[in-house]
């Protein structure tokens, strides 16, 4: 099996800005609340200096250049610093932050008047999408590579995440016309397991809050949001995997996991089906293996090469029984169950 999972957007630009941007950051903070601070007149334009220029050239060298983003986005790092700029600098002893907060508060309508034009660019291509396919996941990144070139990813498994921790049991399996759809959570106990771990992780969130909070208040409400965040994921991978279930067409077999992985394979790719019934082996039992490799495709753009491919299903018989009757593959494999 050949296999690579690495990200097709890299991280690496956004890290080492978010790195560097929170380091600026403390350091000016550092600066300013020092107690002979305004002792100092050349502390206050330099500290202004820094959040209005150095922090937004960051983000054009780590940011905007390395994703080949439009310029007109440093705006938003422009606007980001002069908040930081009113925000820890008194007026009264720089009257440049006077204008500032003037030009923050244009910056801010003219951040926002873009996103707006962003966005409703998003939408229309979402609803043009929505035409052809019924799945929200490919819809949203369809409607937002335009947009959002390679930061896609990344951008549309939070909106993702966000979509499905607040669906309720009354959404419906996205599933389209001509498409039989096979359910994954149903006897697999997939429901219990998501429960219980969602149970301990906030029992953990308790007890990290309380004991981390007597010493540093600060990281225990840090851990608390990664904890939280946590929870949220798993709620919405649940409403993915009920809302999201496999599915078979005249020509194709999609297998869609919840939020994590994805990969469409035509019919004819199909060499060989196998019904596992005992626990894979440590060299993966196999539900199909494919005549060429196949490239699945995982959150957050990272994806995976593969030849050979293990599922479950609640049903597992009428899937092979209509792949098999349909296409007549003469590799058909069905091991006697035992009951």
């Amino acid at each position: 099996m050949t296999s690579s999972l690495r990200p097709s957007v890299r991280l690496g630009p956004l890290l080492w800005f978010g790195g560097l941007a929170a380091l600026l950051i403390g350091v000016e903070y550092t600066i300013v609340h020092r107690p002979d601070f305004g002792q100092h007149p050349a502390l206050p334009p330099a500290v202004a200096f820094d959040l209005l220029v150095t922090l937004p050239a960051l983000f054009y060298v780590c940011v905007v250049r390395r994703y080949q983003l439009p310029v007109s986005t440093i705006v938003t790092a422009v606007a980001a610093g002069l908040a930081l700029s009113h925000w820890l600098l008194p007026a009264a002893g720089l009257p440049l932050l006077t204008w500032a907060g003037r030009l923050a508060a244009v910056c801010e309508v003219l951040t926002v008047g873009y996103l707006v034009v962003r966005l409703r660019r998003i939408r229309h291509a979402y609803l043009a999408a929505q035409l052809q396919s019924v799945d929200f996941i490919e819809n949203l990144h369809t409607a937002g590579q335009p947009v959002l070139g390679r930061l896609t990813e990344a951008v549309m498994t939070e909106v993702a995440v966000l979509r499905y921790a607040l669906l309720g049991s009354w959404a419906a399996p996205e599933v389209g016309h001509g498409e039989v759809a096979f359910s994954m959570y149903q006897k697999s106990g997939f429901v219990a397991l998501l429960a219980a771990l969602g149970g301990l992780t906030l029992v953990e969130l308790a007890a990290a809050h309380l004991v981390v909070g007597h010493w540093h208040p600060r990281a225990a409400w840090l851990l608390t949001g990664v904890s939280g965040y946590s929870v949220l994921w798993l709620l919405a991978h649940g409403q993915a995997v009920r809302c999201r279930p496999v599915l078979l067409s005249a020509t194709t077999l999609v297998v869609r996991v919840g939020l994590v992985w994805r990969v469409s394979i035509d019919r004819e790719q199909i060499s060989q089906l196998k019904k596992i019934v005992d626990s894979p082996a440590p060299a993966p039992g196999l539900l199909n293996t494919l005549a060429a490799p196949q490239r699945v495709r995982g959150p957050y753009g990272l994806h995976r090469t593969v030849r050979r491919l293990a599922i479950y299903v609640d049903e597992p018989a009428a899937l092979l029984r209509q792949l098999a009757e349909q296409f007549a593959i003469n590799c058909c494999q069905l091991p006697e169950t035992s009951g």
